[in-house]
């Protein structure tokens, strides 16, 4: 193997309760496989939320000089990478970005390999949040006309009473 390396390994994936809602939401992020909307689109994507999950990683740095260790440590901890507080991913392809905290680390150690060489290891856990849907996401058009009728109602009539009111808006009204 040749050193430095970054070795990011170990996923654990768990359920985020804290994070959870239910009912009905609007997916402003592209469905796998399916179209997005325009910017002058007047439709979206809706479904149940999605359910929160947290994705926890190992990240492992291995070198064998010191001074290497550190200045990755240095690099990793700018805001771009793994940040005490605040950090992100940007996945392109869906246009989404998803927190990511750094949950344990720096933990900075040292020892002899097999070689008889010494070897500087850090490791960080991060967590990274997601949300996976499992049901069907459908496709829903925006409304373009509201109408109603608004009738007297005597309880004591089979019948509706007589029209107290009719309405339509349009969408260029609202």
């Amino acid at each position: 193997m040749t050193y430095p390396v970054i070795v990011i390994s170990k996923p654990r994936l768990s359920r985020a309760r804290d994070r959870e809602a239910r009912g009905f939401t609007r997916y402003d992020y592209v469905q796998e496989g399916k179209p997005m909307p325009g910017p002058d689109d007047r439709w979206g994507y809706y479904g149940e939320r999605p359910i929160p999950y947290n994705l926890d990683y190992q990240v492992t740095v291995m070198c064998r000089l010191q001074a290497h260790e550190t200045e990755i440590a240095a690099r990793l901890a700018r805001g771009d990478k793994i940040p005490e507080r605040g950090g992100f991913l940007e996945i392109d392809p869906l246009n989404v970005v998803v927190s990511l905290d750094l949950i344990g680390g720096p933990e900075f150690t040292d020892r002899v390999d097999t070689h008889e060489k010494r070897l500087f290891t850090t490791n960080y856990v991060i967590r990274v949040y997601t949300e996976l849907s499992p049901w069907d996401v459908q496709r829903y058009e925006a409304v373009e006309t509201v109408s109603g009728t608004i009738r007297d109602f005597d309880i004591h009539s089979e019948r509706p009473g007589p029209v107290l009111a009719t309405w339509q808006d349009t969408a260029s009204d609202v």
